[in-house]
């Protein structure tokens, strides 16, 4: 390689030379070229070992571009980059330097006062103070709170790597005002939870947390309260490219929830939630098409309660039905229960795909098109179930710091079919 090095140096022909020999140079020399060195650039705040523990390319080895196109998904999945790029540097002695250049995206906000939009809570104020990647750990720590249609104030950690080999820690203390829409009813919840987690591997992510909850409703001259530990655990099977827009893989998540009362009233309730997600990317270019799917269910056992129960219509569910009132409570009782079944089809295209502006911000822009229906089981059994419903519609997808994108969905509802309600949903990340 040392010999070519120095034929490219003369002109003219050494150009020339070069592009007739490029096939044979990728084919021949960068397969059997060895990895020496391996650097990262653009980091100004994350520690090189948060970079580092991402690759699984060896110094010493062969090239491996499947490697490194995986270390670069890792990279990107920490959520902390707004753009990753690699290139291959030869040196004199026949070996490559290997090289990870990343842009970081936001770290922190100062103290700010913004306004926010929950779809089933409506508009409030926000207070946020975010140290995103703290200590350039890719540590998180969150001062929150909030006054309108939400009324709110909380303080959260989460390390997604506090002990060697992927064993995740997060602690979230909060207190919670707000009213349910369909009910009528004020809700205050207090919650002190703590969390950890484990990595085996790649593909295989386990969690378990433990909180201590409060729950108080206020429905005109009704007063219930509760008092409850709630155990939550999930494991994964998570083969994605890219978690905030992936292009191909499946995610196979379950999850059990179980709640114990005390004080106010003894019960035990057992909560059940699986779901599965396949994406198949249609296409080689940079303008990524791909097809996604998402089938989720939901089963309960034990202790139900008019105040615990769901709803299906909504930018999390099924689209193209507004959100539920009490007047919707009364006169559409196939939209509420405790347990549902719901499946998903989204075409999703890259119009523009991510970029970083000249501010460091990622953006971009891409379409979607879907189809959602679902039903509440009614009584455990599904023979028992009452209308599906279904909505159909079209969004755009807005690649947005920190949060991964931003959401924005059109859908007409639809059930025994006929049209039965139009509108706007706005999310944050992606439905599945």
């Amino acid at each position: 390689m040392t010999f070519l090095i120095r034929i490219f140096k003369k002109r003219p022909h050494g150009l020339f030379l070069f592009l007739f020999l490029l096939p044979f140079l990728n084919s021949q020399n960068l397969e059997h070229a060895v990895v020496s060195k391996i650097v990262i650039e653009g980091n100004k705040k994350t520690k090189d070992f948060i970079l580092l523990r991402e690759i699984y390319h060896q110094l010493n080895e062969p090239v491996d571009t499947v490697k490194i196109l995986n270390d670069k998904n890792r990279i990107e999945n920490l959520g902390i980059f707004s753009g990753v790029s690699w290139d291959l540097l030869p040196l004199d002695d026949g070996t490559l330097i290997l090289k990870y250049t990343v842009k970081e995206s936001i770290q922190k906000t100062p103290p700010t006062i913004f306004p926010t939009y929950n779809e089933s809570k409506g508009w409030s104020l926000n207070a946020l103070w975010l140290f995103n990647n703290f200590r350039g750990q890719n540590q998180l720590l969150a001062l929150s709170g909030s006054v309108g249609g939400e009324d709110t104030y909380g303080i959260s950690f989460k390390d997604p790597w506090i002990l060697n080999d992927h064993i995740s820690f997060s602690v979230n203390i909060m207190r919670n005002f707000y009213k349910n829409r369909f009910l009528n009813s004020d809700i205050e919840l207090k919650s002190m939870k703590i969390g950890l987690g484990k990595w085996f591997k790649d593909k295989i992510k386990t969690e378990i947390s433990l909180a201590s909850e409060s729950k108080i409703f206020k429905l005109e001259q009704e007063i219930a309260r509760y008092k409850y530990i709630h155990t939550f655990s999930n494991i994964r099977y998570d083969t994605r490219d890219i978690f905030w827009n992936p292009g191909k893989g499946l995610l196979i998540s379950s999850s059990f929830e179980y709640l114990r009362g005390y004080d106010f009233k003894i019960f035990h309730t057992l909560i059940w939630n699986q779901s599965v997600s396949y994406y198949k990317k249609l296409n080689n270019v940079q303008k990524k098409s791909v097809l996604a799917l998402n089938g989720v269910i939901k089963k309960k056992f034990g202790y139900e309660n008019k105040f615990f129960q769901d709803y299906i219509g909504s930018s999390n569910t099924i689209r193209g039905w507004k959100l539920p009132d009490s007047t919707t409570y009364r006169l559409e009782p196939f939209r509420f229960g405790h347990e549902y079944l719901q499946t998903s089809i989204e075409y999703r295209y890259e119009i523009i795909p991510k970029y970083v502006t000249s501010v460091g911000i990622e953006s971009g822009l891409g379409i979607v098109c879907y189809t959602d229906a679902g039903f509440i089981i009614k009584n455990g059994y599904l023979n028992h179930l009452e209308s599906i419903l279904l909505g159909s519609g079209i969004g755009i997808r807005i690649p947005f710091p920190i949060v991964g994108v931003l959401r924005f969905d059109f859908g007409l509802g639809m059930v025994n079919n006929k049209i039965k309600s139009q509108s706007f949903h706005f999310g944050i990340g992606q439905k599945f």
